[in-house]
């Protein structure tokens, strides 16, 4: 016979040696197990964050060592190299210069020929020394300036240039009348326009020109001769007139 439960308690605790459930009853298990040492030593290592591995640090290779040494070698190399010449350069220069100061340059003997050809076409009148070799322009073998004229009537200055050709005497001569203002020459005489020697008179010698550059100033041109001559007056003497007059006999 089967006692009932006090009030309160459920369950009914059961009888000993009935292990089946009752219908009905809810079933209860058994409480698992407690884990082992080594099922906690497992779990614990688990947990625990794993730590990377560290990459193995190459050692760098000798051969690409030695040519990195090289290669800056030779860099420094080249900058010495660059550095020095310039300094050779400079030094050759100076020493030029200085050798040049010292012995002036001898004069070829073609210039030399031309300077004394053109001394002989230089007019009279001209005092001793007051004519002297000028560097000749390009289209020029030789050149000189003179000051004043001792004449009556003569140029205060005046340049004597002996060309290479007709062309080079032509284009010398345009270039003096385009820096000039053109004027007709004393006599109504056409300006630029030819002239003739009076030993010659129906052969043209040249072409002559009368103008102003803030000062007379007369041009001629001795095609035979590849001769340009310019001769010019000052702010005091000589007039225009005077000059043409002193060119008229000097031509």
């Amino acid at each position: 016979m089967t006692v009932p439960p006090p009030p309160g308690s459920w369950p009914p605790p059961p009888e000993s040696g009935d292990n089946e459930p009752r219908f009905g009853e809810p079933s209860i298990s058994p409480p698992p197990p407690a884990p082992s040492w080594d099922q906690l030593f497992e779990l614990d290592d688990i947990r625990r964050p794993t730590a990377r591995p560290q990459p193995q640090r190459r050692k760098p290779d000798p051969k690409w060592v030695l040519a990195g040494l090289a290669a800056i070698a030779l860099i420094v190399v080249i900058a010495l190299v660059v550095w020095l010449v310039p300094s050779d350069r400079g030094a050759e220069s100076a020493s030029g210069s200085t050798s040049s100061e010292a012995s002036p340059a001898v004069p070829d003997p073609a210039v030399k020929e031309a300077q004394a050809r053109l001394s002989e076409l230089i007019p009279a009148g001209y005092p001793a020394g007051s004519c002297k070799p000028t560097p000749a322009p390009s289209f020029a073998v030789a050149a000189m300036t003179c000051e004043k004229n001792s004449d009556p009537g003569g140029p205060v200055t005046a340049t004597y240039t002996l060309t290479r050709s007709r062309q080079d005497l032509s284009a010398a001569f345009n270039e003096i009348v385009k820096k000039s203002v053109t004027v007709e020459c004393p006599g109504r005489i056409q300006s630029p326009g030819p002239w003739r020697r009076n030993a010659t008179p129906q052969q043209v010698s040249g072409t002559l020109f009368c103008g102003m550059q803030g000062q007379p100033v007369v041009a001629w041109t001795d095609d035979a001769r590849l001769l340009l001559s310019v001769v010019r007056a000052d702010a005091r003497q000589p007039t225009l007139p005077q000059l043409y007059s002193w060119w008229s006999s000097h031509s």
